[in-house]
């Protein structure tokens, strides 16, 4: 086994935590539907792994 790469681990701990959040923010505002809290949680997915520009 080789150690995961440290930005790998970066964008996992930032996703793990925006999913986490968005659960708990689904809790008074459920989502409309299945699909519509899959494209919601992979547009965050996306934005927390994007590149970030300085």
């Amino acid at each position: 086994m080789t150690t995961l790469d440290v930005d790998l681990v970066q964008h996992e701990r930032a996703v793990a935590h925006t999913v986490r959040d968005t659960l708990a923010e689904w809790r008074a505002r459920p989502p409309a539907s299945d699909e519509a809290a899959a494209k919601e949680l992979l547009a965050y997915a996306a934005r927390d792994v994007a590149p970030r520009h300085q």
